[in-house]
């Protein structure tokens, strides 16, 4: 097969003061094999030189500089329409702090059935290589909450499995995907419930998402938000968490969800309270007013 009746696919990576995590995924990302990649890297406001010292190290390298830090959303988003103008049908939203097969990419597109919207590899720890990071997966109907999520250390029972969520550290996603439901909704800023929000838009505007046990990447698991039940990332997700529910919920989930979303509230309460962070609590709190309680803000 000649080179260019390979699959097509354009890949947009994120960077924010990394580039040397950035430099190892784009070397995986040139290492693609029986594939017409293009790719952009946004570069997030970076304040370390990044741009330039991507630029020193791949020549000819396409990239975007955002004057600011535009969170997940927001820098994908830049990628995204810049790729979208461009007349691309499938897109690679990769995280930089990853690395791939040689076949990854090869393996989604073959994949890429009528109706799937969007494509994950198998997803393993960068220091485990063996053990998987995440699967993904489903959403419960009432409470729009993800159940047997990740699944983490098992094994994935078939070449592809259906999900209605995928975590948006690599997606394949269709074109038609962002013509029909829009853009990452940006007011998830800076991080987290952004994946999950555009993977219910995605299932709920018809399209199939699905894991594809072959393609494979590993997962470095950067902590951006300073690490697991600090300060920062309770509060993020106490107030994206809001976001999500207010922006999703049906008028016949509403008391399911409320109900849920309260004896979630007492048990973290109790969690930081035993544990003792009181400044994670407060946190926690804080997030939760100002998620369910104050106007969301307006950029989508």
């Amino acid at each position: 097969m000649k080179t260019e009746d390979y699959p097509s696919v354009f890949a947009v990576v994120l960077n924010w003061n990394q580039p040397g995590l950035t430099i190892e995924c784009l070397e995986s990302l040139y290492r693609q094999e029986k594939i017409n990649l293009q790719l952009v890297v946004v570069d997030n406001g970076s304040t370390d030189r990044s741009a330039q010292i991507l630029r020193e190290r791949f020549s000819g390298i396409n990239i975007i500089e955002n004057a600011n830090n535009m969170g997940f959303a927001g820098g994908f988003n830049v990628g995204i329409s810049h790729a979208l103008k461009l007349g691309v049908e499938n897109l690679f939203l990769v995280n930089n702090d990853t690395f791939a097969d040689p076949l990854m990419l090869r393996t989604l597109t073959e994949n890429m059935q009528p109706g799937v919207g969007i494509l994950s590899p198998a997803i393993y720890y960068a220091s485990a290589p063996d053990k998987l990071w995440s699967v993904g997966g489903m959403i419960n109907p009432l409470l729009l909450e993800i159940v047997d999520f990740h699944m983490r250390g098992l094994s994935i029972p078939a070449p592809v499995i259906e999900r209605d969520f995928l975590p948006s550290c690599a997606w394949l996603v269709r074109r038609e995907v962002f013509e029909k439901i829009g853009l990452l909704d940006e007011r998830f800023f800076p991080i987290y419930y952004d994946d999950l929000d555009f993977c219910l838009r995605t299932r709920r505007a018809g399209f199939r998402i699905l894991l594809v046990r072959d393609a494979r990447l590993w997962h470095k698991v950067a902590q951006s938000s300073g690490g697991e039940h600090k300060p920062r990332e309770r509060y993020l997700m106490a107030r994206n968490g809001a976001y999500y529910f207010r922006k999703n919920m049906r008028w016949w989930q509403f008391p399911f969800i409320i109900l849920y979303r309260m004896g979630s509230t007492l048990l973290w309460t109790l969690r930081l309270l035993i544990k003792p962070d009181i400044e994670a609590l407060r946190a926690y709190h804080k997030g939760l007013i100002e998620g369910w309680l104050r106007p969301m803000p307006g950029k989508k």
